[in-house]
């Protein structure tokens, strides 16, 4: 009998069990910061050393000494913000240590933010192939798509400002299940890499859409067949052909009516919604609750994401439901929560100001490829 061929087996089943009892000792690890971490430099170091232990593979993997340095102090200011914050009282949110936490904020921005409204004179009433008109009816206290298994699980765009691909990605996947009944997850890659909407610095939702309108979106090598080349975190050379289906396709896009929620709410309560927001130093951080606020004023902080739902508090904040596509380690699984119905017009973070929707006929779709053909 061959040695070397049984030993390959053995020797995965090792590496397997060495991978897993590390992720499952990093995952015991308690990186909640207290005022005893902050008392020293070295007490500060202890928690940058546990906190390294389960994040360090999102950050540097054997960074410089210098580099160290510099994720240290970047580390013990947020470290702090976080403390500092979670001691207010009557505070609808909480802060907390994340993969994010040795990066300053301007660093992590750049990389992960970058969504780009459209000209201001794009005419939004024709943007869609067909009626964008909603009514108000029957419209219900507390409304989420995932409950609809509508909503494919959160995704990671990496260091990679394409957080515009992964909203409008993700805003054709659930109105293609709601159409079709079929929940399919599509290439955020193929949609950086050929829409011309964008890169890794910043991009614009209004033309990805148009791009899946005229061209279409791939299946992700993820789904059910593999189709497009998996997500890379940055922008590669167009792979995408026309004569190898399957793709799914849109027929046009709407806007909910910019500076109002109530639009916003009749939009979301029809489909989940693509907005652009304004992000701060705290969004950064956000670890659970409702977000209030405060967020950012600068263009450049602008992030993309989808709104899924709606709801409100046992304590009466309302909220909108926010898919992130920052992993499921950020916030709630993913998720954040933002105030809803508040004074300003545009919203909690600009909400309002630039939420758009994909159209799609209802078809009656048997299989994925059935799906995929339209």
């Amino acid at each position: 009998m061959d040695m070397t061929a049984m030993r390959k087996p053995l020797v995965l089943a090792v590496a397997l069990s060495a991978i897993l009892l590390l992720a499952a000792a990093a995952a015991d690890v308690d990186v909640t910061v207290r005022d005893s971490d902050l008392e020293s430099e070295e007490t500060m170091w202890d928690l940058y050393e546990r906190w390294r232990r389960v994040y360090a593979s999102s950050s540097q993997d054997l960074p410089s000494s210098d580099m160290m340095k510099s994720r240290f102090e970047a580390f013990k200011a947020n470290a702090r913000q976080v403390n500092e914050f979670n001691k207010k009282e009557g505070m609808s949110y909480t802060l907390g240590l994340n993969k994010f936490s040795d990066m300053s904020y301007e660093e992590f921005a750049a990389k992960y933010t970058g969504g780009m409204p459209g000209s201001i004179a794009d005419d939004r009433s024709s943007a869609g192939a067909v009626s964008c008109k909603l009514r108000e009816k029957n419209v219900p206290l507390t409304w989420d798509w995932r409950d609809s298994r509508a909503v494919t699980p959160v995704k990671d765009q990496g260091p990679c400002g394409s957080c515009w691909a992964f909203s409008v990605v993700g805003a054709v996947e659930s109105i293609n299940k709601i159409r079709t009944g079929i929940l399919l997850t599509l290439s955020e890659q193929q949609v950086l890499d050929c829409s011309g909407a964008g890169d890794c610095v910043f991009g614009y939702p209004k033309d990805a859409f148009n791009h899946i309108v005229n061209t279409g979106v791939s299946l992700d090598s993820r789904g059910k067949p593999p189709y497009y080349p998996p997500y890379e975190a940055q922008k590669k050379q167009c792979r995408f052909d026309l004569e190898k289906p399957p793709f799914v396709k849109i027929d046009g896009i709407c806007f909910a009516q910019s500076g109002d929620e109530t639009a916003l709410k009749l939009a979301v309560l029809s489909q989940p919604v693509s907005v652009i927001i304004q992000i701060s130093d705290r969004f950064h951080s956000y670890h659970g609750g409702v977000f209030d606020g405060p967020c950012g004023t600068e263009t450049k902080d602008n992030h993309v994401v989808l709104v899924v739902g709606y709801g409100v508090t046992t304590d009466n904040i309302k909220y909108w439901i926010v898919k992130n596509s920052w992993g499921e380690g950020w916030g709630e699984s993913g998720y954040i929560r933002m105030k809803r119905d508040i004074t300003d017009k545009n919203g909690i973070c600009g909400i309002t100001t630039w939420a758009m929707y994909p159209v799609k006929k209802y078809i009656v779709a048997h299989d994925d490829a059935d799906v995929a053909a339209y």
